[in-house]
C-alpha cells in the first residue's frame, strides 16, 4: 500500500524490517520477492545483490535474476550478457560512458542486432545523454537493430531530468530518440510538445521508422482457449498509472470492446494508485461480468501484492510470473 501510493522509501523500509533474523514474516519468500522488484524498480542493484545472497543462504535456492531469465534464454547468444552485442552501462551516464558506446559502434559493424542493457542506470548528466543519443542515430542510419532493456524505467528517469531542468536539450533529444525508436508515437508526440514549448522551438514531427527486430526464438505456449479475437492478442500497460483517469485505462477500455477474451500485460507496469487501481478494477470487474475471460498477466510482486487487495470479480484470472509461482 505505502509503494502504490508512491511512498517507496517508507515501503523499503517496512519490508526491511519485515526480512530481519527476528521477524515472524523472515521465512515468506513472498515478502523477499516484494522488495527484489522495489529495489530492482529503483535500479538499486547493489542491494540486489546483497538481498540475494542472504535469500540464497535462508533458502538454499537460487534468487530472482536482476533481469529476466527467460527472455535472455530466447535471445541469440551474443545478445545476451557476455556476448559480443551485449553492452551495458551502470551506474553514471556521463563522458565515462564512452568505452561502451564505442563497443557498441564496433559490435555494430559485425552484428546486424545489439542489446544495450539500461536497467542499472542511477543517473545522468548531459555528456552522457549526448553520447548515447548519438549512438542511437548512428545504429538507426546503419540499419542495426537495437534491444533495449530497461528502457521503461530509463524513460521516467529520463524525463524527470528533463522536466527539472527544461532548458537543457540533449535529455529531451534523448527522450524523443528512445521512443522513435520504440516505436511509441504517442509517447513521442506528447514529450515534443513538451518539449517545444521548454525550449521555444517548433515540436519534431513524428517519422516512422524501419529497424531489423532483433531475433526471439519462440517461446512454449500453453492455451486454454484459441484465438478467437482479430488483431493484438493482449494490451500491454506500462509504466506509472495514476488517477481514475489514467490515459491508459481509456485505451484498455477501447481494446476490451467486442472482444470475449482480454489479455492485459502488466510486466511492464511499474506502479499503480489507488485511485486508478479501483478504476482498473471496476472496468475488469464490469469486463467479467459481462461474460468475457479477462486475464492479468505476469505483474510484478509489488503488482501482484496491490491486485490482491482490490475486490476483483472471481472470475478474472492473475497469471503470476514464473518467478512468484
Amino acid at each position: 500500500m505505502l509503494y502504490a501510493d508512491g511512498r517507496e522509501e517508507e515501503a523499503e523500509a517496512f519490508l526491511r524490517r519485515a526480512l530481519e533474523p527476528d521477524a515472524p514474516e523472515q521465512d515468506r519468500p513472498e515478502i523477499w520477492y516484494l522488495l527484489f522488484d522495489l529495489l530492482q524498480v529503483r535500479a538499486d542493484w547493489a542491494q540486489y545483490e546483497q538481498l540475494a545472497k542472504r535469500f540464497e543462504a535462508s533458502f538454499g535456492t537460487a534468487a530472482p535474476a536482476w533481469l529476466n531469465a527467460d527472455e535472455l534464454a530466447r535471445l541469440p547468444e551474443e545478445l545476451r550478457p557476455g556476448g559480443a552485442g551485449y553492452i551495458e552501462i551502470v551506474g553514471m551516464l556521463d563522458d565515462a560512458c564512452a568505452s561502451q558506446c564505442e563497443r557498441a559502434r564496433t559490435a555494430a559493424r559485425m552484428l546486424p542486432h545489439v542489446h544495450l542493457d539500461l536497467s542499472r542506470i542511477i543517473d545522468m548528466d548531459e555528456e552522457g545523454c549526448r553520447l548515447v543519443a548519438d549512438l542511437l542515430q548512428a545504429l538507426s542510419a546503419n540499419g542495426t537493430g537495437v534491444l533495449l532493456t530497461g528502457s521503461d524505467r530509463f524513460a521516467d528517469l529520463l524525463r524527470e531530468i528533463a522536466a527539472g531542468n527544461p532548458a537543457v536539450e540533449d535529455y529531451w533529444l534523448l527522450l524523443l530518440d528512445l521512443y522513435h525508436l520504440q516505436g511509441l508515437q504517442k509517447e513521442f508526440e506528447r514529450t515534443a510538445v513538451e518539449y517545444a514549448l521548454a525550449a521555444g522551438v517548433k515540436p519534431p514531427d513524428w517519422q516512422p521508422m524501419v529497424m531489423p527486430v532483433p531475433p526471439r526464438s519462440a517461446p512454449q505456449e500453453r492455451r486454454d482457449q484459441p484465438r478467437y479475437d482479430p488483431g493484438p492478442e493482449a494490451i500491454h500497460l506500462t509504466g506509472v498509472m495514476q488517477g481514475s483517469t489514467d490515459p491508459q485505462l481509456h485505451e484498455l477500455q477501447q481494446f476490451a470492446a467486442g472482444r470475449r477474451f482480454v489479455n492485459v500485460d502488466l510486466a511492464r507496469l511499474r506502479r499503480i494508485d489507488f485511485r486508478c487501481g479501483n478504476s482498473l478494477a471496476q472496468l475488469v470487474n464490469g469486463l467479467a461480468a459481462g461474460g468475457d475471460t479477462v486475464r492479468l498477466l505476469r505483474p510484478n510482486a509489488l503488482v501482484a501484492a496491490f491486485l490482491a487487495a482490490l475486490n476483483l470479480d472471481g472470475r478474472i484470472t492473475v497469471v503470476r510470473s514464473d518467478r512468484l509461482g
